[in-house]
C-alpha cells in the first residue's frame, strides 16, 4: 500500500515532536491538501505536482485576499520538504524530488526591523530615561532596557538575516555594556558599523 501524505506527515510529527503550533501549521497544510483533491502516493509526488499544489496554494490564498499569499505558499512548501526528506531517511520514498523555486513574498510579513542606526539611538536614547513613577530600584531603568537590548541582539534574530549582511553576527559583549548614567565611549566607532560603541 502506498504511503499518503497524510500518513507520512502524522509519521513525522511523532517523530519529531514539535511544539502544538507547528502540529497545527502542518495540519494546516493537510487540510490544504485534501482541498486541493489531487493528493498522490508519496513515492509518485515530483516536482511538476509540487508545483502544481504549490501554485493552487497561492491562488487560494490570493483569492481569500490574504496579505501575503507567497509566505503562504513557501511554507507550504517548506513543510512539504522537510516531510518529503523525513520520508526519504526513513526510506519510504526512493528518492527525493526536485522542489520549485519559493515564490515571491514580502520579506517581513508586516514586522518591522530596525536598522543599525536605528537599535544604536535606541541604545543610546536608554542613558537619558526618566525614573518612571513607581520605580523602587536603586539602579536607572534605563540600565535595564540596555541589557535587554543587548540580550535580544545576542539571542534573538540573527542580524546577518535581518540586515541582509553576513550569514553572522558581531555579538554585543557584556564590555560593551554602560552602567553610567552616560556612556564615555560614545563616539569610539563613528561609522556606526557596530551597535554598540
Amino acid at each position: 500500500m502506498p504511503t499518503t501524505l497524510e500518513s507520512a506527515v502524522t509519521k513525522y510529527l511523532r517523530s519529531a515532536n514539535p511544539a502544538q503550533r507547528t502540529r497545527e501549521e502542518y495540519a494546516t497544510t493537510l487540510r490544504k491538501w485534501t482541498r486541493w483533491d489531487e493528493g498522490v502516493p508519496l513515492d509518485e509526488l515530483g516536482r511538476r505536482k509540487i508545483r502544481e499544489f504549490l501554485d493552487w496554494v497561492y491562488a487560494d490564498a490570493a483569492s481569500r485576499d490574504a496579505r501575503n499569499p507567497g509566505r503562504t505558499a513557501n511554507k507550504v512548501r517548506s513543510h512539504l520538504r522537510a516531510v518529503m526528506s523525513w520520508a526519504w531517511e526513513q526510506d519510504l520514498v526512493t528518492s527525493l524530488p526536485r522542489f520549485p523555486k519559493v515564490k515571491a513574498q514580502r520579506d517581513v510579513a508586516g514586522r518591522h526591523y530596525l536598522t543599525k542606526a536605528e537599535v544604536n539611538a535606541l541604545y543610546f536614547a536608554t542613558h537619558e530615561m526618566k525614573r518612571p513613577r513607581g520605580w523602587c530600584e536603586p539602579s536607572p531603568v534605563g540600565r535595564f532596557w540596555r541589557v535587554a537590548l543587548v540580550i535580544f541582539f545576542n539571542y534573538g534574530l540573527d542580524t546577518g538575516t535581518v540586515w541582509k549582511t553576513a550569514p553572522f553576527h558581531e555579538p554585543i559583549l557584556w564590555r560593551h555594556v554602560s552602567w553610567k548614567q552616560r556612556s564615555p565611549d560614545r563616539e569610539l566607532n563613528g561609522d556606526g558599523s557596530s551597535i554598540v560603541v
